[in-house]
């Protein structure tokens, strides 16, 4: 291997596609000498590639399909490989278990693996093979591995002993088919076959791309093509059943690729004559990026447009993160695997610590705060910055990779404390200290959207930049007034997102023929997004769309990655051209409510209809608890391994940029009075109509329970701010982030966090919040219903409440209780029906007792009775008042 190039870039390869023989190996029905799917010929290289146990037995059969794989699927290799190297690409992938000595780079993929799963297996623990472990007792039978279905990782953070959950075996999906569900037994019958069609769907899947003209060219984008592919398959597909089955085979996969590249820069760096590294040293850098700013950059805007101009501002974040960790990767010769997590306004990179990374890193980390403040001044800030991991901390054996992750957030964080060090210099002195306004509120002075004073020659008065002017697409008030030319992008990008995008095109050149053109496309219409000028042009393709570009793609569309949206389909649309890459990508709010003439509604129309008496719009922020803290301290030593960070962050994004979509489609209310703004990694921004809004949030609780296994561990709060519809943004953002905090200090019993706020009241899921809402449903049906029961105990509940908080304030005598006995009793002699009285009767003795509602008790409660009623009856007014209309 003397081009040292091609021989990196099949190291990549091999180590991505090292332990595709489990996968292999599962979809076939037989052993090694009666597999009708191995070869003659590979199966007698079983004492070439196998080592042996202490019982001289072959252990890790798994290589032979492993082996295998290449020769079937040769078809698939033809264009990017050479018959030779496609036979060296075999041989590095299959030998990771018993590695020529004389051959470095076979000991880097062993290694690469072994890292991978965070084991140091020259021990003699280390090479036993999964099915083997299984049968020490000499009891069950050789392909009881395949029985064994994969396990979620969220049932095994902080050593939980009890495993209740299975993952189903599918391919991707964003529906309740690809939750955990709940199997008492280890072994399932059921599972070999599964594993089979699942694999059988796989090879369908790479038989026809290997049968394409338009197949891949280059290593890379094939090892990209098999990335996508490998996610879509196996993450529900163990990569070891030898100990606790919760990492997903797709993320040892591309882990061993990321620290397989690393290894090979590094000991080429360093010429190692053998893949041995000395445990002080530090082969590796995690580099890790935080953007900050977030907030005041969506939602500090104005205008009547705020509702449409929002999912433009917040989606091309998106963009700019995405745009921003493909640039680092092309800029440090890294691969899509080495991404250990991207998600929101942060991600991860696995680099290796050689001294091209060490000297390229800060200068692109310059030039993306350069353009990072070109485009946005002082808004946003990126912290990047990298920490080195030891062999050692691998292993989990002189300190964790939890300590990396922490010590890595600090200097981000001691970076945000000193912004824009990168890029102050005396030239840019005027921009930071001197005055950048001219001042006042004429007409054209200011971007409509954000009230950003234009920038002006001090010498001339005249614009430095270019402004736009709103079209006949924006409101009244705002139509004809300019904007920014970043403001003026949002806003596009915000029309493209109107229609339901079906396809994202990525590509490092602009497609020349799919440029706006008066005559063809209409003014505006459908072109790139290019985030900060770095490179990356992303064509957004909506459901009406897809003939229409194919008919505009004059040639070849080459060298582009086609990503379908929220789904799992990884087969394009058919667009002509060379050495694409198909994939699949998930975004939160990929749909929005529409108006009756099929325009994104204002936040007018997302609190009600305009007949509704009490009009309110909810914003709803919420975010999983303590994730910083899990991924320091949730795995215990021997269990913080890359590939199980991956399997949890990959997991988390799952729910929040693909199932949350799913959620809100299946409930008409959802549909039609919520709008996802931003969901993503952990945390969601939604606002629409504040009672639906509250429905949301508890259906995203209950499923998100669903998708953690009903962990004790693993909560999500949250926070809703009830404001007017024409309330700022910004404000109500302030508000529901306050509201939030207040579910994040909550306890209930022994368990913090994992609460909802509402009404300046932090409720925990479950008692609490089920308390709360059984009386809130209560006092509306005996209200309501009877009408003979004033709406005047609204107000005698919130007068008792705050007799109760002041005499508990002042240490008087409680005459509250006395008060609430008296006047419920009346209550009830006035009352009808024999159910009304009941309920009296349960209300009067539990404000007098201050112990159950119904049977349930509150002795984990920091909240007497009175208190949670009167929530509840505050809540039960703005519904009714909602219900009702103007005419009435």
């Amino acid at each position: 291997m003397a081009d040292t190039t091609h021989t990196r870039e099949l190291i990549y390869l091999a180590g991505l596609l090292h332990d595709i023989g489990k996968f292999y190996q599962r979809g076939d029905a037989n052993g090694v000498q009666k597999s009708k799917l191995l070869s003659d010929d590979i199966k007698a290289l079983e004492s070439t590639l196998c080592p042996k146990d202490q019982h001289d037995r072959y252990t890790h059969k798994h290589v032979l399909w492993t082996y295998q794989f290449f020769e079937t699927f040769r078809a698939l290799f033809t264009d990017a490989l050479t018959p030779d190297q496609l036979r060296q690409l075999a041989r590095l992938a299959a030998a990771h278990h018993k590695p020529d000595s004389a051959r470095i780079e076979e000991g880097l993929i062993q290694l690469a693996d072994h890292y991978s799963s965070g084991i140091d297996r020259t021990s003699q623990e280390g090479m036993v093979d999964e099915y083997a472990e299984l049968n020490t007792e000499g009891t069950g039978n050789w392909d009881d591995f395949k029985k064994v279905r994969m396990v979620s990782v969220f049932e095994t953070i902080y050593d939980e002993k009890t495993i209740r959950y299975r993952l189903p075996i599918t391919s991707v999906a964003l529906d309740k088919s690809f939750f955990p569900k709940a199997m008492a037994d280890d072994f399932d019958q059921s599972a070999p076959e599964q594993y089979r069609t699942l694999w059988q769907s796989f090879a369908e899947e790479l038989t026809t791309i290997g049968k394409q003209q338009n197949r891949p060219r280059t290593v890379s984008t094939l090892a990209d093509t098999l990335l996508y592919l490998l996610e879509k398959y196996t993450v529900t597909v163990p990569s070891s059943t030898k100990h606790l089955p919760d990492v997903s085979l797709y993320d040892h996969l591309k882990s061993t690729a990321a620290f397989a590249l690393c290894l090979f820069d590094y000991s080429h760096e360093k010429q190692l004559p053998k893949p041995v590294i000395p445990v002080t040293e530090a082969p590796f850098l995690l580099i890790g990026g935080d953007l900050s700013g977030i907030q005041a950059f969506i939602y500090d805007i104005i205008g009547r447009s705020a509702a449409k101009n929002l999912k433009g501002r917040s989606f091309y974040l998106q963009l700019m993160v995405d745009s921003i960790v493909q640039y680092l990767l092309d800029g440090l010769k890294l691969h899509r695997a080495n991404i250990v997590y991207s998600s929101g306004g942060g991600f991860y990179i696995l680099a290796p610590n050689t001294e091209f990374t060490r000297t390229e890193l800060p200068s692109l980390r310059q030039k993306v705060a350069q353009k990072l403040r070109d485009e946005q001044g002082v808004k946003l800030f990126l912290a990047i910055d990298c920490q080195p991991v030891t062999q050692e901390q691998v292993y989990g054996k002189n300190g964790t990779i939890g300590e990396v992750w922490s010590g890595l957030t600090e200097k981000l964080a001691a970076q945000k404390k000193q912004r824009f060090a990168d890029t102050l210099s005396t030239k840019d002195y005027g921009f930071f200290f001197e005055p950048s306004e001219v001042g006042g509120e004429s007409r054209g002075s200011r971007d409509a959207i954000t009230s950003e004073e234009f920038n002006r020659d001090p010498k001339t008065g005249g614009l430095l930049e270019d402004s736009f002017p709103l079209g006949p697409e924006d409101s009244v008030e705002e139509r004809g007034q300019r904007v920014r030319k970043p403001t003026f992008e949002q806003i596009r990008l915000g029309r493209t997102l109107r229609e339901t995008v079906r396809y994202v095109v990525k590509s490092d050149q602009p497609i020349t023929y799919w440029e706006p053109d008066e005559r063809t496309f209409g003014v505006e219409s459908n072109r790139f997004f290019n985030p900060l000028g770095l490179g990356q042009h992303y064509y957004f393709i909506g459901e009406k769309q897809l003939e229409k570009f194919r008919n505009w793609a004059r040639g070849s569309v080459d060298s582009v990655l086609v990503q379908s949206v929220n789904t799992g389909e990884t087969s394009g649309f058919g667009l002509p051209g060379n050495d694409q890459t198909y994939g699949f990508t998930f975004y939160g709010g990929n749909t929005i409510p529409r108006s009756r003439q099929g325009e994104p509604k204002y936040f007018e129309e997302l609190a009600g209809p305009d007949s509704t008496n009490f009009k309110r719009l909810g914003v709803l922020r919420m975010d999983v608890d303590n994730l910083g803290f899990l991924f320091k301290n949730g795995f215990s030593s021997g269990k913080r391994t890359f590939s199980r960070y991956s399997t949890l962050s990959r997991s988390l994004d799952y729910f929040f940029k693909g199932y949350l979509n799913q959620i809100r489609e299946e409930d008409a209310d959802f549909r039609e009075y919520t709008f996802i703004l931003y969901a993503g990694g952990d945390d969601l921004f939604i606002v629409g109509k504040w009672d639906v809004i509250l429905r949301f949030a508890e259906a995203i609780q209950q499923d998100f329970a669903d998708w953690t296994c009903q962990s004790n561990r693993l909560g999500i709060s949250g926070g809703v701010a009830v404001v007017p519809a024409k309330f700022p943004i910004a404000k109500a953002a302030d508000q529901s982030a306050d509201e939030e905090k207040r579910a994040k200090n909550h306890r209930y019993g022994e368990r913090e966090k994992n609460s909802l706020s509402l009404l300046g009241t932090p409720l925990a899921w479950g008692k609490e919040w089920k308390l709360v809402t059984e009386l809130k449903d209560d006092l509306k049906r005996h209200i309501g219903g009877e009408k003979n029961i004033p709406k005047a105990l609204i107000s005698k509940i919130g007068t008792l409440y705050t007799m109760q908080q002041e005499q508990a304030k002042n240490g008087q005598n409680p005459s509250w209780r006395w008060i609430s006995a008296y006047d419920l009793g009346r209550a009830r002699e006035r009352a009808k029906s024999e159910e009304a009285k009941r309920f009296f009767d349960q209300l009067k003795t539990d404000l007098f007792t201050n112990r159950t509602y119904k049977g349930q008790p509150l002795t984990d409660s920091k909240y007497t009775f009175l208190e949670l009623l009167n929530v509840a009856a505050r809540w039960a007014e703005l519904e009714m008042r909602s219900e009702n209309t103007q005419t009435d």
